[in-house]
């Protein structure tokens, strides 16, 4: 338990803040909610940029750990895809997608919120790890597929719309 307190302890204080916002926006797909089209495009944005940046700041030997990346990503797709609620409407008028209520969205936030914790803190307390080609291939790869689940959710979202429309 020592490792965990003292994990928990050396957390900068701004992280706290920006994991409960992140959670509390999770947590808000719980509820049917319209939103317009072009803003449900930001959280996957952010997420495929921290990945690339994950890949990106690693030291190690790439060519694996990319190829994991984009078929990870792919994966990811298709299991969003696959996610999103049959009973989806569109609001042409407003440009927007009436989304019913699911927990898999809070469930990829809370993976991710894990992921960027164990990454911040694998990387803080071993930096040589930086350069090791396995885990910079786990972190690539599960980060991608992470931000691919919910692409592949907003993809599929953009697809009822433009057909709907």
């Amino acid at each position: 338990m020592t490792a965990i307190t003292q994990a928990i302890a050396h957390t900068p204080i701004f992280v706290w803040p920006l994991i409960a916002v992140v959670l509390f926006l999770g947590a808000r797909n719980l509820w049917s909610r319209e939103r317009p089209l072009s803003q449900m495009f930001i959280l996957p944005a952010v997420l495929l940029v921290f990945a690339i940046y994950n890949l990106a700041a690693s030291r190690a030997d790439l060519m694996l750990p990319i190829a994991a990346f984009a078929v990870s990503f792919a994966i990811g797709i298709g299991v969003g895809w696959n996610l999103v609620p049959k009973n989806v409407v569109t609001v042409p008028e407003r440009g927007a997608v009436r989304v019913p209520g699911s927990a898999a969205p809070l469930l990829v936030v809370i993976a991710i919120v894990i992921l960027r914790y164990a990454i911040g803190y694998t990387y803080g307390r071993w930096p040589e790890l930086r350069g090791d080609t396995a885990l910079s291939l786990e972190f690539s790869a599960t980060g991608a597929l992470l931000a691919g689940i919910v692409w592949g959710r907003i993809l599929h979202f953009a697809r009822i719309y433009r057909s709907a429309a």
